[in-house]
């Protein structure tokens, strides 16, 4: 990707508007032939490509570049992800930022780490402020696609502490604890995959509060991540009623 940055990307808008570059195109191409080498077998669900052997129980999860819109400007907020699900469980993941330099990796029952070195997410205490507490948020526009701008604007008036870290940058800082939590809304199932098993492995909290239509590889979801107390308290502003709706993740369809 520093290659591609260093003599200028190739860029156009999709039919979601969103951007893919020649950049987002030859990453997921060369981890697809990776994969294919090593596991060829295993099936391949990325951004860009066509999966292929969704009936295989193993499933790699691909977002090329997340946080594409970063890439193209420069800003180095942006990634690689990539997630090994079995029968619809995550089991290994990583997040590459390598214009910060970081790497994040999680194995299911082995922990999360930095750059080698564990995290432990530290919850809140009884007595502790959740108004301190730095809620990361995706753009409100992605909301709306979900039906949930009212509700993100009631979380926007409730608590002054509200910023928008988009993309995998707010779901390392989550995985972290550096934000109390992320709520991020209108995501595709690659745009999350890998985030799952690395906040949970770190000791925090994973709510699926929306998903349609139910296909996971055509959904469109809404997720809410980090410490466990201050997910708690931030699913009444999603959730009607106030109460959870945690889905059992039900394969690959």
């Amino acid at each position: 990707m520093r290659c591609h940055l260093a003599r200028g990307v190739t860029k156009r808008l999709k039919a979601d508007q969103s951007y893919v570059t020649d950049a987002d195109l030859a990453t997921e191409l060369a981890l697809r032939r990776a994969i294919t080498r090593a596991f060829p077998d295993h099936g391949i669900m990325g951004e860009e490509f066509p999966a292929l052997r969704l009936d295989s129980p193993f499933q790699w999860i691909l977002d090329p570049i997340d946080g594409t819109l970063s890439f193209t400007h420069g800003i180095p907020f942006f990634g690689t992800l990539t997630a090994l699900h079995y029968r619809g469980r995550p089991i290994a993941t990583a997040i590459d930022q390598p214009a910060l330099g970081l790497r994040y990796t999680a194995g299911r029952g082995l922990g999360a780490f930095r750059n080698g070195r564990r995290i432990r997410l530290r919850d809140l205490g009884r007595d502790e402020d959740l108004g301190r507490e730095v809620i990361a948020t995706a753009e409100r526009y992605r909301f709306a696609r979900c039906g949930q701008a009212l509700r993100f604007d009631r979380l926007q008036r409730t608590h002054p502490l509200v910023r928008s870290y988009a993309d995998c940058l707010g779901h390392t800082l989550a995985a972290e604890g550096r934000v109390g939590a992320m709520v991020d809304y209108g995501v595709r199932l690659w745009d999350i995959a890998a985030t799952e098993l690395l906040v949970t492995e770190a000791g925090g909290s994973w709510v699926e509060a929306y998903r349609k239509p139910r296909l996971p590889r055509d959904a469109v979801y809404g997720v809410i991540f980090g410490k466990p107390r201050v997910v708690k308290w931030l699913l009444p502003f999603f959730e009607a009623g106030g109460r959870p709706r945690l889905e059992a993740f039900d394969g690959y369809g």
